[in-house]
């Protein structure tokens, strides 16, 4: 299984609607996930939950590389036990889904934010995606994205 050196992590800033913990690692958000009456948002953005206990939810992520590795199976049963779910219940088709969320967050360099939004396609049949992707903030400065996206994660292993 391949090793993946980089990953999500959210960054605790209540203006961009991210409520999970700097440098706790996220994840897409399941169906039975909610954004805990924190925030709204539009119905085409999606939003991502901290991989513990509380599974708080963020609008935007940050890609960080982290000491070690992560793999596929890995994130999975980090996501499965965070929801208190039967490790057991992991297979092929599942890991697929972890492995193409790290791969996405790979390509980006570190310090780069992300978020998510669905993907709406009608034609040939109407199809609904989750997509991960690089979030732009065209409104700030360089000094200001550097200041809230550009952190140290090491203090919190």
């Amino acid at each position: 299984m391949k090793k993946y050196e980089k990953m999500l992590v959210g960054l605790n800033d209540k203006e961009l609607n991210c409520y999970g913990n700097q440098g706790d690692w996220l994840y897409i958000a399941n169906k039975r996930d909610t954004k805990k009456g924190l925030f709204r948002l539009p119905n085409y953005l999606y939003f991502l939950v901290s991989l513990n206990s509380e599974r708080m939810p963020s609008e935007i992520g940050v890609v960080k590389k982290i000491e070690g590795h992560v793999t596929a199976e890995d994130l999975a049963r980090l996501d499965y036990e965070s929801r208190k779910q039967d490790v057991s219940l992991i297979d092929k088709e599942i890991l697929k889904q972890y492995e193409e969320f790290l791969q996405k967050v790979n390509a980006q360099p570190e310090h780069t934010p992300m978020g998510v939004t669905w993907l709406e396609t009608i034609l040939p049949k109407k199809t609904r995606k989750l997509r991960v992707h690089k979030k732009f903030f065209t409104g700030m400065s360089k000094d200001e994205k550097k200041s809230i996206f550009e952190f140290d994660i090491k203090e919190k292993s």
